[in-house]
């Protein structure tokens, strides 16, 4: 453990020079640069955010946008755009760094140590007694402003996504060709995975396809565990609250799991795969199911058809049965990616409302449909029937489409807001609508709100987490046995995870009072 020691050395180390941060912060009076006011009356608003894209805001038309939107939001936009490798890295640096460079608006798609050390260090505003005086920010939603808390408070207003994201995509040619429907149960998706790696479903005569499409990404594991009852994370049972792994359900994923990664079902080197490349095996058609967000799965079809290839179709399912007499279930997300921080480069309260109104001004209609669609007539064109068909040039699109890593979409996650009607394929329409259903199948983690409370996870988190996921995957591909598994959760135990588990259930019974 003493990796974890050093781990714990640094997050306490980063605390104390986040209070010294902090204190010099609220001890400053108001400069020129970011925070300022410019001879316009625009607030001059530094912000880091994501870029998944590269190349962000791009030519005269990426100019020509943020422009509209500093115009709208009465603000000076300097953006840290910041690719997603590294970004917490990154992340780690600026917050630590402090000063008047420091943004007033950070993106961040966890809730870090990094970044419950800051707002334990006092660098992180409370958003929430603000709240009621914004149209779109006083509607979050509680139970999703509950899961980004720390010590019980809103240090951030959430980036909001579809509860109900998470499914199942298969291609429905391959399906048909065998008579296939679309799987209800466990045992359907494994009657159709057997058939795509070992009946020749290209028709090619060779052993070439398989069945499921597997990365490094843990995510896929964990929807899949939630067919079984798994719990998404943390779970209660006999009123107290356990990590997944402490659950029979877990176990018997696990050992599924193990029995397709040794039919070949799934490829044993998944562990070292670029999430990037997760698509991959199923654009060049050997393989023919993916679990993850529905999106993913609708992006294969997209392919599909711009490459003009014709055959392959894919269709979607969202929550599956363990067997026929369970209900469906998949893995909720939090119901957002995330959330933006409010540091205490923001100085004043006054500066605090200059954000939340950049903030919530980015939910109105004229910038929400410019941060999702872009310019009208260089990235959409509106159809007779007032339908709105969106260009699908990644190259074009660049000039555009970061700027919705600076909405929050508070009440309407993406794709989803009343203010445009997409002029879609039928595969769209279907991944939409499965997605709004999805949710009442959803599996929340209880503990999400309040794992963070826990000290010894903040201390020793990260070890610990390791030391389940190395043990998950080592056991999935047949490097260890169930004993050996059963020994690395004991040592999860003795490492720490004892002490997390009775953190945890402290605050929950805290928040049952």
């Amino acid at each position: 453990m003493s990796s974890s020691k050093h781990y714990g050395k640094r997050v306490a180390a980063f605390a104390m020079a986040m209070a010294v941060v902090a204190g010099s912060i609220n001890g400053c009076g108001k400069k020129s640069g970011s925070g300022s006011i410019d001879a316009d009356g625009k607030y001059n608003l530094k912000a880091m955010a994501y870029d998944h894209f590269g190349n962000p805001m791009k030519g005269e038309n990426g100019e020509k946008i943020v422009k509209m939107v500093e115009d709208y939001t009465n603000v000076n936009l300097d953006v840290m755009w910041t690719p997603k490798d590294g970004y917490e890295d990154k992340l780690n640096l600026v917050l630590a760094g402090g000063g008047d460079d420091m943004p007033q608006i950070i993106a961040t798609e966890t809730k870090s140590p990094a970044i419950i050390n800051a707002a334990r260090a006092g660098a992180l505003w409370d958003v929430e007694p603000f709240l009621k005086d914004y149209p779109h920010l006083k509607n979050s939603k509680e139970v999703i402003n509950d899961n980004i808390r720390i010590n019980g408070k809103l240090y951030g207003i959430y980036r909001g996504r579809a509860l109900g994201r998470n499914g199942l995509s298969f291609r429905k040619d391959w399906a048909d060709k065998f008579g296939l429907p679309a799987p209800q149960t466990i045992d359907d998706v494994y009657q159709m995975l057997h058939a795509f790696t070992y009946d020749d479903p290209d028709g090619n005569g060779q052993n070439d396809t398989y069945g499921l499409v597997l990365t490094k990404a843990t995510s896929p594991l964990d929807i899949m565990s939630a067919w079984f009852g798994a719990p998404n994370g943390w779970g209660e049972r006999e009123g107290k609250l356990v990590p997944a792994h402490q659950t029979e359900e877990y176990l018997e994923a696990l050992k599924w799991f193990r029995k397709l990664c040794e039919e070949g079902i799934i490829k044993k080197d998944f562990p070292t795969r670029d999430v990037a490349t997760k698509a991959d095996d199923l654009k060049t058609q050997k393989a023919g199911m993916m679990v993850d967000a529905l999106d993913d799965g609708r992006r294969v079809m997209d392919y599909f058809q711009n490459q003009n290839i014709a055959g392959p179709e894919m269709d979607f399912v969202g929550a599956i049965k363990k067997n026929g007499q369970s209900d469906a279930k998949t893995m909720a997300t939090l119901g957002c990616q995330g959330f933006f921080v409010i540091t205490k480069a923001a100085k004043t309260e006054e500066d605090v409302r200059k954000c939340l109104d950049f903030l919530d001004k980015m939910n109105d209609e004229d910038m929400m449909t410019l941060a999702n669609y872009g310019l009208k007539d260089a990235h959409y064109t509106v159809e007779s029937d007032g339908r709105v068909t969106r260009s699908h040039d990644a190259a074009l699109n660049q000039e555009y489409q970061s700027m919705n890593q600076l909405v929050s979409y508070t009440e309407y996650a993406p794709n989803t807001d009343p203010y445009v009607t997409l002029n879609e394929t039928p595969f769209y329409e279907k991944q939409q609508k499965i997605i709004a259903d999805n949710e009442q199948y959803a599996v929340s983690n209880p503990a999400a709100g309040i794992l963070g409370d826990s000290e010894e996870y903040i201390k020793n988190g990260v070890a610990l987490d390791k030391i389940i996921e190395d043990a998950r995957i080592q056991y999935i591909v047949g490097q260890i046995d169930e004993a050996q598994l059963k020994s690395q959760w004991e040592l999860w135990a003795r490492s720490g995870g004892d002490q997390v588990i009775e953190e945890v259930n402290a605050s929950y019974e805290a928040l049952k009072k």
